[in-house]
């Protein structure tokens, strides 16, 4: 008999071309391997006693120890609120100012209102405050601020919100002006920002800013908006969150489609009120949270 015929085989055989049959030969696994498959078979069983496993229709076996991966984090929540607990309450007691100037806490406070930041305000002003052209989500890292850019007023805004209106002046959007007379306001509001415009338009639009479409009103003699500038030698009420048109800085963007866009069908935003309390809206957040996230706006590089 061939040394082949001693191979042992599982007698499994294929084709038999020209006397050269495939055949299925026995070969066992190694024994360290089928230790192992069966010792993981036997902790599979272990765990499924101990641990939670086998989900059910509304919930799911407990397993013996009582653990799961819930109240690990409430565990380890709980722990770290506790270790917090003695900055916190150092910081609750601190002005915001006295923040800003002990290292320590100001470290604290940036560090947790940058996490407070990123789960409630970071969806519509971007991660580190970029802001959102597209959406009318202020930018927060620069200096130009449509109310306050102090650490006390970003506090305020946080606190009790802002809702911003900019009305529609043309006729077809409910307005009340022709569509040549916005296209002139239009070029006024470019030449503000030193961008080259037609000299007659712009004239005619300067008389309109200043006069019957009331501009002023809001953005102020000069068009610095109302966190600058003054109307009629009186300041502007800075509440009013009336933007800058003398600056190269735009929520809704610079360019003539977008500025007569902004003139002819208006605009309006909505800053909700975080403060935990407020009546009409379901955001809700601490004082000491939103001490926090006002710090962290205000370490963006932007807070005046």
């Amino acid at each position: 008999m061939s040394e082949e015929g001693k191979v042992e085989t599982t007698g499994h055989q294929w084709d038999d071309n020209e006397g050269y049959p495939l055949k299925e030969f026995n070969n066992p696994l190694p024994r360290w391997w089928l230790y192992s498959f069966y010792a993981t078979i036997v902790w599979s069983v272990v765990y499924w006693v101990f641990y939670p496993t086998w989900p059910m229709v509304t919930d799911y076996t407990r397993g013996l120890l009582g653990w799961s991966m819930h109240s690990q984090l409430a565990e380890e929540l709980a722990e770290a609120e506790v270790l917090q607990k003695p900055f916190n309450d150092r910081l609750e007691k601190m002005s915001l100012v006295d923040i800003t100037r002990d290292p320590q806490m100001l470290q604290y406070a940036i560090s947790g209102g940058k996490s407070i930041f990123g789960d409630n305000c970071a969806p519509c002003h971007g991660s580190g405050g970029t802001g959102s052209r597209a959406g009318g989500f202020p930018v927060l890292v620069d200096d130009d601020w449509l109310i306050s850019g102090t650490i006390e007023g970003i506090e305020d805004t946080i606190k009790n919100g802002h809702t911003a209106l900019m009305p529609a002046h043309q006729a077809d959007f409910g307005g009340a002006f022709k569509t040549n007379q916005v296209d002139d306001l239009v070029q006024y509001v470019l030449s503000l920002g030193g961008k080259p415009v037609n000299k007659e338009a712009q004239a005619r639009g300067s008389e309109l800013f200043k006069g019957e479409a009331g501009c002023v009103a809001c953005h102020g003699d000069s068009g610095k908006g109302s966190a600058k500038d003054t109307t009629g030698g009186q300041p502007v009420e800075k509440s009013i969150g009336a933007p800058n048109l003398a600056d190269g800085i735009w929520l809704y963007g610079g360019d003539e489609k977008s500025v007569r866009l902004s003139i002819a069908k208006g605009r309006s935003g909505l800053m909700p009120a975080w403060n935990a309390g407020t009546e009409g809206v379901n955001r809700k957040l601490s004082p000491l949270a939103i001490k926090q996230v006002a710090v962290y706006v205000h370490s963006l590089g932007g807070g005046q």
